[in-house]
Protein backbone atom coordinates (compact mmCIF):
# COMPACT_ATOMS: atom_id res chain seq x y z
CA UNK A 1 0.00 0.00 0.00
CA UNK A 2 1.22 3.31 -0.57
CA UNK A 3 0.29 5.62 2.18
CA UNK A 4 -0.45 9.29 1.82
CA UNK A 5 1.81 12.01 3.08
CA UNK A 6 0.69 14.24 5.95
CA UNK A 7 1.95 18.31 4.64
CA UNK A 8 0.39 21.10 6.02
CA UNK A 9 -3.08 20.06 7.19
CA UNK A 10 -4.05 17.65 4.29
CA UNK A 11 -2.82 14.13 4.16
CA UNK A 12 -1.61 14.18 0.18
CA UNK A 13 -0.44 11.54 -2.18
CA UNK A 14 3.27 11.14 -2.64
CA UNK A 15 3.72 12.45 -6.29
CA UNK A 16 2.00 15.63 -4.71
CA UNK A 17 4.09 16.73 -2.15
CA UNK A 18 7.50 18.91 -2.00
CA UNK A 19 9.47 21.29 -0.28
CA UNK A 20 9.79 24.53 -1.45
CA UNK A 21 13.17 25.93 -3.24
CA UNK A 22 13.61 28.43 -0.06
CA UNK A 23 12.94 25.95 2.73
CA UNK A 24 16.14 26.25 5.18
CA UNK A 25 15.55 22.84 5.93
CA UNK A 26 16.38 22.64 2.79
CA UNK A 27 19.13 24.55 1.98
CA UNK A 28 20.00 24.94 5.80
CA UNK A 29 19.46 21.97 7.19
CA UNK A 30 17.35 24.05 9.98
CA UNK A 31 14.81 21.10 10.96
CA UNK A 32 14.03 18.51 13.23
CA UNK A 33 12.49 14.77 13.20
CA UNK A 34 11.23 12.76 15.16
CA UNK A 35 10.52 8.65 14.32
CA UNK A 36 8.04 6.22 15.55
CA UNK A 37 6.56 2.97 15.41
CA UNK A 38 3.13 2.03 14.37
CA UNK A 39 2.64 -1.33 15.48
CA UNK A 40 -0.45 -3.49 14.50
CA UNK A 41 -1.79 -0.20 14.26
CA UNK A 42 -0.96 0.58 17.56
CA UNK A 43 1.32 3.71 18.32
CA UNK A 44 4.35 2.35 20.01
CA UNK A 45 5.96 5.34 22.97
CA UNK A 46 3.50 7.69 21.16
CA UNK A 47 3.28 10.42 24.45
CA UNK A 48 7.02 9.89 24.40
CA UNK A 49 8.50 10.44 20.72
CA UNK A 50 6.03 13.76 20.45
CA UNK A 51 7.53 15.15 23.77
CA UNK A 52 11.18 14.95 22.35
CA UNK A 53 9.97 16.51 19.29
CA UNK A 54 8.08 19.52 21.13
CA UNK A 55 11.12 20.28 23.16
CA UNK A 56 13.45 19.82 20.02
CA UNK A 57 11.28 22.29 18.08
CA UNK A 58 11.46 24.43 20.84
CA UNK A 59 15.16 23.97 21.71
CA UNK A 60 15.48 24.49 17.73
CA UNK A 61 13.83 27.85 17.89
CA UNK A 62 11.06 26.49 15.43
CA UNK A 63 8.08 27.89 15.87
CA UNK A 64 4.60 26.10 14.94
CA UNK A 65 0.96 25.66 15.35
CA UNK A 66 0.41 22.25 16.96
CA UNK A 67 -0.30 20.76 19.80
CA UNK A 68 0.64 17.27 21.53
CA UNK A 69 -3.19 16.43 21.01
CA UNK A 70 -3.23 17.73 17.65
CA UNK A 71 -0.29 15.83 16.25
CA UNK A 72 -1.45 12.68 18.36
CA UNK A 73 -4.49 12.74 16.54
CA UNK A 74 -2.90 12.78 13.08
CA UNK A 75 -0.60 9.83 14.12
CA UNK A 76 -4.00 7.71 14.83
CA UNK A 77 -5.34 8.96 11.72
CA UNK A 78 -2.66 7.24 9.76
CA UNK A 79 -2.50 4.66 12.07
CA UNK A 80 -6.38 3.27 11.21
CA UNK A 81 -5.04 3.13 7.88
CA UNK A 82 -2.04 0.59 8.68
CA UNK A 83 -2.09 -2.82 6.68
CA UNK A 84 1.20 -3.94 7.87
CA UNK A 85 2.50 -5.38 10.97
CA UNK A 86 5.32 -2.94 11.42
CA UNK A 87 4.81 0.99 10.09
CA UNK A 88 7.58 3.93 10.25
CA UNK A 89 6.45 7.22 10.71
CA UNK A 90 8.71 10.05 9.93
CA UNK A 91 7.03 13.52 11.77
CA UNK A 92 9.40 16.49 9.88
CA UNK A 93 9.11 20.23 10.81
CA UNK A 94 11.23 22.51 8.91
CA UNK A 95 11.81 25.88 9.04
CA UNK A 96 10.10 26.95 6.61
CA UNK A 97 10.45 29.05 3.58
CA UNK A 98 13.08 32.52 3.41
CA UNK A 99 13.22 34.92 1.13
CA UNK A 100 17.23 35.38 1.69
CA UNK A 101 17.91 31.72 1.71
CA UNK A 102 19.02 31.65 5.81
CA UNK A 103 16.51 33.64 7.80
CA UNK A 104 13.26 31.68 8.71
CA UNK A 105 10.27 33.74 8.27
CA UNK A 106 7.83 32.02 10.70
CA UNK A 107 5.78 29.68 8.56
CA UNK A 108 7.24 26.37 9.57
CA UNK A 109 6.60 22.98 7.62
CA UNK A 110 5.44 19.90 8.73
CA UNK A 111 5.58 16.68 6.85
CA UNK A 112 4.19 13.22 8.68
CA UNK A 113 5.82 10.47 6.23
CA UNK A 114 4.39 6.55 6.78
CA UNK A 115 6.47 3.71 5.44
CA UNK A 116 6.64 0.31 6.10
CA UNK A 117 9.81 -0.62 7.34
CA UNK A 118 11.77 -4.16 9.02
CA UNK A 119 13.35 -4.58 12.06
CA UNK A 120 17.36 -4.84 12.01
CA UNK A 121 18.12 -9.25 13.14
CA UNK A 122 18.21 -8.74 16.68
CA UNK A 123 20.39 -12.01 16.67
CA UNK A 124 23.60 -11.27 15.00
CA UNK A 125 24.31 -8.19 15.75
CA UNK A 126 26.49 -5.26 13.98
CA UNK A 127 30.00 -4.18 14.00
CA UNK A 128 31.07 -0.61 14.74
CA UNK A 129 33.97 1.72 13.78
CA UNK A 130 35.16 4.15 16.22
CA UNK A 131 35.33 8.09 15.49
CA UNK A 132 36.26 10.62 17.11
CA UNK A 133 33.24 13.13 16.64
CA UNK A 134 30.82 15.07 19.45
CA UNK A 135 27.29 15.86 16.85
CA UNK A 136 26.42 19.53 17.31
CA UNK A 137 23.00 20.13 19.15
CA UNK A 138 23.40 16.26 19.94
CA UNK A 139 20.43 16.93 22.52
CA UNK A 140 18.07 17.89 19.55
CA UNK A 141 16.58 15.63 16.81
CA UNK A 142 17.64 17.82 14.36
CA UNK A 143 17.68 16.92 10.11
CA UNK A 144 21.86 16.73 10.24
CA UNK A 145 23.49 13.46 9.82
CA UNK A 146 26.41 14.38 7.54
CA UNK A 147 29.25 13.28 9.29
CA UNK A 148 27.54 10.18 9.08
CA UNK A 149 26.17 10.21 5.69
CA UNK A 150 29.83 10.91 4.34
CA UNK A 151 31.65 8.61 6.46
CA UNK A 152 29.39 5.68 5.32
CA UNK A 153 30.77 4.64 2.20
CA UNK A 154 34.33 3.93 3.85
CA UNK A 155 33.25 2.18 6.91
CA UNK A 156 30.83 -0.08 4.96
CA UNK A 157 33.65 -0.36 2.27
CA UNK A 158 35.64 -1.50 5.71
CA UNK A 159 32.70 -4.65 6.81
CA UNK A 160 31.09 -1.97 9.25
CA UNK A 161 27.49 -1.56 9.86
CA UNK A 162 27.99 1.59 11.96
CA UNK A 163 29.82 4.40 13.65
CA UNK A 164 30.82 5.17 17.71
CA UNK A 165 31.25 8.34 18.88
CA UNK A 166 33.43 9.03 21.10
CA UNK A 167 36.82 11.89 22.68
CA UNK A 168 39.15 11.48 24.94
CA UNK A 169 37.53 13.89 27.57
CA UNK A 170 33.81 12.16 27.76
CA UNK A 171 34.19 9.09 26.52
CA UNK A 172 31.82 6.96 23.98
CA UNK A 173 28.87 9.03 23.47
CA UNK A 174 26.34 6.96 20.74
CA UNK A 175 26.21 5.24 17.47
CA UNK A 176 25.01 7.36 14.30
CA UNK A 177 21.64 6.72 14.44
CA UNK A 178 21.24 4.95 18.24
CA UNK A 179 22.03 4.97 21.90
CA UNK A 180 24.71 2.55 23.72
CA UNK A 181 24.97 0.66 26.48
CA UNK A 182 27.65 -1.93 27.97
CA UNK A 183 27.16 -4.61 30.12
CA UNK A 184 30.80 -5.35 33.27
CA UNK A 185 30.30 -7.25 35.99
CA UNK A 186 26.93 -7.41 35.92
CA UNK A 187 26.49 -3.83 35.87
CA UNK A 188 24.81 -2.06 33.01
CA UNK A 189 26.13 1.21 31.89
CA UNK A 190 24.99 3.93 29.15
CA UNK A 191 26.77 7.41 28.57
CA UNK A 192 25.65 10.70 29.76
CA UNK A 193 26.51 13.10 28.14
CA UNK A 194 26.52 14.51 24.11
CA UNK A 195 23.67 12.25 23.44
CA UNK A 196 20.08 12.50 22.01
CA UNK A 197 17.98 10.71 24.74
CA UNK A 198 16.40 8.02 23.28
CA UNK A 199 13.30 6.48 24.02
CA UNK A 200 13.64 3.57 23.66
CA UNK A 201 17.03 3.93 25.77
CA UNK A 202 14.84 5.13 28.34
CA UNK A 203 12.73 2.14 28.82
CA UNK A 204 15.50 -0.36 28.67
CA UNK A 205 16.84 1.70 31.41
CA UNK A 206 13.88 1.80 33.47
CA UNK A 207 13.21 -2.34 32.43
CA UNK A 208 17.01 -3.24 33.35
CA UNK A 209 16.67 -1.05 36.74
CA UNK A 210 14.12 -3.73 38.14
CA UNK A 211 17.04 -6.30 38.11
CA UNK A 212 20.45 -5.32 37.91
CA UNK A 213 22.13 -2.00 38.83
CA UNK A 214 22.31 0.97 35.91
CA UNK A 215 24.68 3.57 35.75
CA UNK A 216 24.34 6.73 33.39
CA UNK A 217 28.16 7.81 33.20
CA UNK A 218 31.04 8.82 31.21
CA UNK A 219 32.14 5.50 30.08
CA UNK A 220 35.48 5.33 27.59
CA UNK A 221 35.95 3.88 24.50
CA UNK A 222 38.14 0.82 25.73
CA UNK A 223 35.83 0.41 28.62
CA UNK A 224 33.44 -0.29 25.82
CA UNK A 225 35.91 -2.51 23.46
CA UNK A 226 36.69 -4.51 27.39
CA UNK A 227 32.88 -5.14 28.16
CA UNK A 228 30.78 -8.21 28.59
CA UNK A 229 28.74 -7.06 26.78
CA UNK A 230 27.61 -4.20 24.02
CA UNK A 231 24.47 -3.45 22.57
CA UNK A 232 22.33 -0.49 20.95
CA UNK A 233 19.30 0.56 21.01
CA UNK A 234 16.12 2.65 18.76
CA UNK A 235 13.52 2.58 17.10
CA UNK A 236 14.45 0.54 13.75
CA UNK A 237 16.45 -1.35 16.47
CA UNK A 238 14.93 -2.35 19.89
CA UNK A 239 17.64 -4.16 21.43
CA UNK A 240 20.33 -5.23 18.98
CA UNK A 241 24.06 -6.48 20.54
CA UNK A 242 27.32 -5.06 19.08
CA UNK A 243 29.47 -7.58 18.51
CA UNK A 244 32.55 -5.70 17.48
CA UNK A 245 33.96 -2.29 17.91
CA UNK A 246 36.95 -1.85 15.25
CA UNK A 247 39.40 -4.76 15.84
CA UNK A 248 37.69 -6.01 19.40
CA UNK A 249 35.93 -8.56 19.33
CA UNK A 250 32.61 -8.35 21.91
CA UNK A 251 31.07 -11.14 24.11
CA UNK A 252 33.17 -13.85 21.81
CA UNK A 253 31.01 -12.85 18.59
CA UNK A 254 27.76 -13.67 20.39
CA UNK A 255 24.34 -11.93 21.56
CA UNK A 256 24.82 -11.71 25.40
CA UNK A 257 22.06 -13.04 27.96
CA UNK A 258 21.24 -9.41 29.58
CA UNK A 259 21.17 -8.20 25.85
CA UNK A 260 18.90 -11.19 24.66
CA UNK A 261 17.08 -10.40 28.26
CA UNK A 262 16.41 -7.36 27.85
CA UNK A 263 15.12 -7.44 24.02
CA UNK A 264 12.55 -9.85 25.02
CA UNK A 265 11.04 -7.66 28.14
CA UNK A 266 10.75 -4.41 25.82
CA UNK A 267 8.97 -6.98 23.22
CA UNK A 268 6.61 -7.61 25.80
CA UNK A 269 6.44 -4.10 27.88
CA UNK A 270 5.53 -2.71 23.95
CA UNK A 271 2.20 -5.13 24.24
Amino acid sequence: MVYPIYHNHHWIDPDQVYVGIQDVGFLRGFGIFDFFRVMHGRPIFLSDHLDRFLVSADKMGISHIYSKEQLAGLIHEIAAKSEVECLGIKMVLTGGDSSNGFEPQGKSQLFIIPNEFQFMDPIHGMKLASRQYVREMADIKSLNYAYAIRNWSGIKSQGFDDLIYYTDEYGVSESSRSNLFCVKDGVLYTPAQHILEGITRKHVIDLASSFMEVKVQDVSLEAFKQADEVFTTGSTKRVVPILQIDDSIIANGKRGAITAQLYELLLQHEH
